[in-house]
């Protein structure tokens, strides 16, 4: 209980102010990836020099004080120590409440034994999303992997029967399945009888040059198309009390927004709630911003002295007045949202176009 109401309090906190310390982390623990995504050119890379199970070990104890962490890739399960890695955050982060990350559900039968050992260190909340971008045929052209599918889904069923962890399927909407949802959910559906609307989760495909390593490749070539299906979606969804249900619901009905303008809708929490750091312990605002503030080795693995920079707080600033490359990606939107519980911080902003689209 008391993890829960320290994170409801930082959460109420940013509402007004920036935080003495980031309440949530995206680490990204490495960048090697065995699928071939076509939204993403992650899997080009072979990494180097990645950070050891020791440099993070000693991150978590010289930082302790997140109470939410996205762990993500590339593949995280390619890490042989990911499950020690969590250990590592779950034991020297005493107010962590909320533990998330994805797979690409490959390597079934290591990420199901995985999990299961994440589930006995019994972080508050555990949730795992296997990715999936269309029926298997569709998915597999866009994953880049055949059979792929067939995997994912296998993984989703194995870990939907674990306890102590919440499972969903993700779908990155992009030019290459738009409009797919439809075929993709009756597919899963025929695998998992007990899977509803809301064990989807819809996000809007993005750009980013240090993240994905995408940049110029132009993946909603018709937003229009894109955003049909968020409204379908949302509308499949339908409303309910749950606090997952509403932040979903809230990010579906702000996409369609940024589709339309090209630009981030509410004002971002990059650096006011969060940061991003990457497998080399590099800090940035987020996936998006290609503005490296400080390396973790640099700084002796402390988050707290590169979270209170100068230039942390200058960047922080301009993110604030919109002066960042414009996103609405769930690894920022999510803190933001919940920054902006009151409405205050709404933009009301001309169309200007995501890329490769005019604006309308």
């Amino acid at each position: 209980m008391f993890k829960i109401l320290d994170l409801g309090k930082n959460i109420l906190r940013s509402n007004v102010s920036r935080l003495p310390f980031p309440y949530k982390l995206t680490f990204a623990v490495t960048y090697w990836c065995n699928y071939r995504c076509k939204t993403c050119n992650i899997w080009e890379r072979r990494p180097k020099d990645e950070l050891s199970l020791e440099d993070i070990q000693r991150f978590f104890r010289k930082s302790p004080s997140f109470n939410w962490i996205d762990f993500t890739g590339g593949e995280v399960w390619l890490r042989r120590d990911f499950v020690e890695i969590v250990r590592s955050a779950v034991t020297n982060c005493p107010n962590l409440y909320s533990v998330h990350f994805p797979t690409n559900g490959f390597m079934t039968d290591r990420i199901v034994s995985g999990v299961e050992k994440i589930v006995e260190m019994k972080a508050p909340k555990l949730t795992v999303t296997v990715s999936v971008d269309g029926d298997e045929a569709v998915n597999d052209q866009v994953r880049g992997i055949k059979g792929g599918w067939r995997h994912q889904m296998d993984t989703y069923k194995a870990l939907s029967k674990l306890r102590g962890v919440e499972v969903y399927l993700g779908m990155t909407l992009s030019s290459l399945n738009a409009e797919q949802y439809d075929k993709a959910f009756a597919a899963a559906k025929q695998e998992a009888p007990w899977l509803t609307h809301k064990g989807f989760h819809i996000n809007v495909a993005h750009e980013s040059a240090h993240y994905y390593g995408n940049s110029g490749m132009v993946l909603i070539q018709d937003k229009n198309r894109i955003r049909r299906e968020v409204k379908r979606y949302l509308a499949l969804r339908g409303p309910s009390l749950d606090p997952v249900n509403w932040i979903e619901r809230r990010y579906l009905k702000h996409a369609d927004k940024y589709l339309e303008t090209g630009a981030t809708p509410i004002r971002c929490h990059a650096l006011r709630s969060s940061c991003f750091v990457n497998p080399w312990g590099e800090v940035y605002p987020c996936g998006m911003f290609d503005r490296k503030i400080a390396g973790l080795r640099d700084h002796d693995f402390d988050m707290g002295a590169i979270w209170n920079l100068d230039k942390t707080k200058q960047l922080q600033q301009e993110i604030w007045d919109y002066q960042c490359p414009q996103c609405w990606t769930p690894c920022e939107a999510n803190q933001s949202l919940l920054g902006n519980l009151l409405g205050q911080h709404n933009r009301r902003v001309q169309a200007r176009g995501l890329p490769g689209n005019a604006p309308t």
